[in-house]
């Protein structure tokens, strides 16, 4: 396996100002001008090697921290200079801290287990960090206020989503960030996006079934998750079902009772999220073969049959279900990147194509979800702009010269070729791969709820990606070029129709 962990540490000049300030240049006395021979000298890495050494010998340690069984000699001037929670403990007389020679913390095991590595940093400003460490290093930073190793870790993070989402970390990141939550926005945003655009690579991952039940729960309500299908869907979530079946079992604190009461209710509590309706009827039959049924059958029967009642065209029951308190999302599309569809489109050679360039493809998508409708299909020309757009000189009716002209913007022009259409929604996602840690991934998604008609045939997506970020791959890659050689775009096109009982309100996945 490759070596994730990185070296950071800082060139020392912070801790060279005051040096700098005595070495600099003054004014001569008696008018004199500045002297030309005088230089500012650099001394301030011996000075963090004689700062580091009395980490690395304990000479001169005023204070000593017990953490688990271990104990770290330490200085009180190192821990207040560099954590602002050190300082106040060690320094404010209203706390016991400040008078004791000996001073025990108490840390979760992970940081525990880091925390040699952490008050090494303080001394020294360099770390050692992996995919392994960054998340309790992260957590000590934060407890003691030291931002500029925080800052450290959040970088790590946000430069190394895709292989935390592949070694089974991404669960881990993601709840503690929201733990946080507002102090690591940024991160957070990011690992959400990253579960619901690639939760079928994550749900391969070894700590996809340690996610948080309310984590779980709210993720099960958002539309734009990107799945297979609602059927895989269903596979990822029993998955997570049957090991928190073993958690229970193995509680010794529960009773049997207990125990059996606490599974079904979980399996009530996420289940009733699963949009049967969007399965087949075929899918819907093999669902009766899955091992999750053998401990609630009956109530999952109950919310397969609403799946049956879309697909059979029972306008009653499926209008019940639509505006009862857990329906309201139920015949709602997701982003389903099966073949019914979505369609994609591959550019190889990205650098050697030419400008306004255009990849065309056609598409042939459902008009309606449930199978009993009619099973008209609809053509649909996707073409795509990756370099931009032009429109040629042309003339108007009335003989008017319309000039040429072109459109800096990556494009996506969706047409619908159906002869006869009524005003029709449409739900068109462009979901576009990018790669990080040589992993390809959904990295982008531009999705859009739009009506289609005789009148209205023509959908453009602009700004995909920023036009800059292509037309600067040769000074600094796009992370949207993939393939060995880095120039290569893929995206893929999803057509899904929003029929009269969908619901775009789904409830946001925010934790506060």
């Amino acid at each position: 396996m490759m070596d994730d962990s990185v070296d950071f540490g800082g060139d020392g000049d912070k801790n060279s100002k005051d040096y700098k300030r005595n070495t600099t240049t003054t004014k001569m006395e008696d008018g004199e001008e500045h002297s030309q021979d005088s230089s500012v000298m650099n001394n301030s890495q011996s000075v963090l090697e004689k700062i580091a050494n009395l980490y690395a010998e304990q000479l001169m340690s005023d204070i000593i921290l017990v953490v688990g069984n271990e104990q770290y000699p330490a200085h009180r001037v190192i821990l207040c200079a560099s954590s602002e929670v050190f300082q106040v403990m060690l320094m404010n007389p209203q706390w016991n801290e400040c008078r004791k020679h000996v001073i025990e913390l108490v840390e979760e095991p992970c940081c525990t287990a880091v925390f040699p590595q952490f008050l090494k940093y303080l001394y020294v400003g360099q770390i050692k960090i992996s995919l392994q460490t960054v998340m309790p290093m992260l957590a000590l930073a934060d407890k003691y206020n030291v931002k500029d190793l925080v800052e450290l870790c959040v970088d790590y993070m946000m430069k190394h989503i895709a292989k935390a989402a592949t070694q089974g970390y991404l669960v881990s990141w993601l709840q503690y960030t929201i733990a946080f939550s507002p102090y690591h926005k940024e991160l957070t945003e990011t690992l959400k996006r990253f579960l619901k655009w690639n939760l079928e690579m994550v749900s391969e991952s070894k700590d996809f079934v340690e996610l948080d039940v309310a984590i779980m729960v709210l993720l099960l309500q958002q539309n734009d998750i990107v799945v297979t299908s609602e059927y895989q869907l269903f596979s990822i979530l029993q998955r997570w079902l049957l090991h928190r079946k073993e958690v229970y079992d193995n509680d010794e604190t529960l009773t049997l009772e207990e125990k059996n009461t606490a599974f079904l209710q979980l399996v009530e509590q996420t289940v009733v999220h699963i949009r049967f309706a969007m399965m087949t009827p075929r899918e819907l039959a093999h669902l009766l073969l899955f091992p999750l049924l053998e401990y609630h059958k009956e109530y999952i029967v109950q919310r397969m049959a609403i799946g049956m009642s879309y697909q059979s065209g029972q306008e009653d029951r499926v209008r019940e279900v639509r505006y009862s308190p857990e329906g309201m999302l139920q015949f709602t599309p997701r982003l389903y990147s099966n073949d019914t569809w979505s369609v994609s489109i591959h550019v190889k050679e990205f650098d050697q194509i030419e400008k306004y360039t255009n990849y065309v493809t056609c598409f042939f998508s459902q008009r309606n979800i449930a199978e009993t409708e009619d099973d008209h299909t609809i053509t649909w020309e996707i073409e795509f702009f990756p370099r931009g757009v032009k429109y040629n000189k042309a003339k108007i009716i009335w003989g008017e010269d319309v000039p040429e002209f072109s459109l800096k913007t990556v494009r996506l022009r969706v047409t619908c070729k159906y002869p006869q259409l009524d005003e029709e929604r449409f739900k068109v996602a462009v979901l576009i791969t990018g790669v990080q840690n040589k992993i390809d991934h959904i990295l982008t998604v531009h999705e859009r709820t739009e009506y289609f008609s005789n009148k209205v045939r023509v959908l453009n997506v602009d700004n995909l990606i920023p036009y800059d970020e292509l037309a600067l791959s040769s000074i600094k890659l796009s992370p949207h070029l993939i393939g060995a050689e880095r120039n290569n775009l893929s995206i893929q096109v999803i057509i899904a129709p929003m029929g009269p009982y969908t619901c775009r309100d789904a409830p946001p996945f925010d934790f506060k």
